[in-house]
């Protein structure tokens, strides 16, 4: 962030802020309500990695 509190995408010779978030299959309205609540432009990339059961029917389509 920025010291006036935005934040803006990383430009040339500034390390990227990358932020990963790991959840189970139980965890996707939680994922989602966090997006929702995030502002459109955070000046991070998300890694976004679920874990779903070989039986469990996806709903991330």
């Amino acid at each position: 962030m920025t010291s006036s509190g935005s934040s803006s995408p990383a430009t040339a010779g500034e390390n990227p802020r990358i932020v990963a978030i790991g959840a189970s299959a139980g965890g996707l309205s939680a994922l989602e309500a966090l997006f929702k609540a995030m502002p459109n432009q955070t000046g991070l990339a998300f890694v976004v990695i679920q874990h779903l059961s070989p039986d469990f029917e996806s709903v991330m389509d």
